[in-house]
């Protein structure tokens, strides 16, 4: 006997399964396509950020990138943080946006599709970087070689640097 027959035989049966299965594509239809503010998204989209000059670091969101000013009103930056096997984690070097490259990030972010997103490639090139204690940001665009001799974090003791992320 085939399963066709084996239906055939228990219609009721076989409407509650084809029933169950449809509420349950409903739901997961539902529950997957609800606006970020219904409920939140977990993303690994989160990057270190610090109000010290490195000293200290805290995560937050991409779209914080377009800031001036941190949480406790002072300026913000992205971290870069990294670790060298189990020592404490550091900040290796610590990016802004120039004025140019925070407008474009506004942009960016006002549009809800890229909430969830890092902010696009192109805009490195207006990215400054500076070690902590540094003391004056370097252009990405400006002086290239520099820039990536900032962002460039040596191994140490035959150990190489990897990055840490957030969360």
């Amino acid at each position: 006997m085939g399963i066709r027959e084996k239906l055939n035989e228990k219609p009721g049966l076989t409407a509650g399964v084809v029933g169950g299965i449809v509420v349950i594509a409903i739901v997961w239809t539902i529950y997957s396509t609800r606006s970020p503010s219904a409920a939140p998204i977990k993303t690994q989209n989160t990057v270190f950020y610090t109000e010290d000059d490195g000293a200290t670091y805290y995560p937050g969101d991409y779209t914080s990138l377009a800031r001036d000013l941190g949480a406790n009103g002072k300026p913000v930056a992205r971290a870069c943080v990294f670790q060298y096997g189990s020592e404490k984690p550091f900040v290796a070097w610590m990016e802004v946006y120039t004025n140019g490259g925070k407008q474009n990030l506004i942009k960016f972010y006002a549009v809800a599709a890229n909430l969830q997103k890092p902010p696009p490639e192109g805009l490195d090139s207006e990215l400054l970087v500076k070690k902590p204690g540094g003391k004056t940001w370097i252009s990405m665009r400006g002086n290239a070689g520099q820039a990536k001799e900032i962002r460039t974090v040596p191994a140490k003791g035959g150990q190489e640097a990897k990055a840490v992320r957030p969360g």
